[in-house]
């Protein structure tokens, strides 16, 4: 009585390990985009909330760059400068030094994200959004994904 085979062939396993090759190849790429839209994401976020807290700060002062008591001649501090809160730094995020009626919000990609397709992101009062391209960013990429 002939004994059935177990196990695998060489062959076998060899196509095996081309199938999980080319799975691995398509995935990594696809997922490393995934994550640098969400972070781009939250670094947009954190510009729009920075711009309600200018209006804000406007509204209270009567102009934007009207300092708090002590600290004349700054620009008015934000209450977040990195994107995130916490972890590792994604986005380092500034107001220039504005006037009383106009101001720029800017996001710079920094660690992880510094060799992003949008490396800057910015944001004016009236609501007008830009960004510095690191290679193969658009308004599209930049700000609507």
């Amino acid at each position: 009585m002939k004994r059935a085979q177990r196990g695998f062939t060489l062959m076998e396993l060899i196509i095996a390990m081309v199938i999980i090759g080319v799975l691995t190849a398509i995935a990594i790429p696809n997922y490393t985009a995934y994550i640098q839209r969400s972070r781009r994401a939250e670094a947009r976020n954190v510009l729009l909330e920075a711009t309600v807290w200018m209006e804000r700060w406007r509204t209270e002062r009567g102009q934007y760059d009207r300092p708090p008591p002590a600290v004349a001649g700054t620009a008015p501090p934000l209450p977040f400068t990195v994107v995130p809160a916490t972890g590792a730094v994604n986005y380092n995020v500034a107001v220039a030094t504005p006037n009383a009626v106009s101001y720029t919000i800017t996001a710079t990609a920094v660690g992880l994200m510094a060799g992003d397709a949008c490396s800057t992101l910015t944001i004016t009062e009236t609501g007008l959004r830009g960004f510095t391209t690191g290679g193969g960013g658009t308004q599209e990429v930049c700000w609507s994904r």
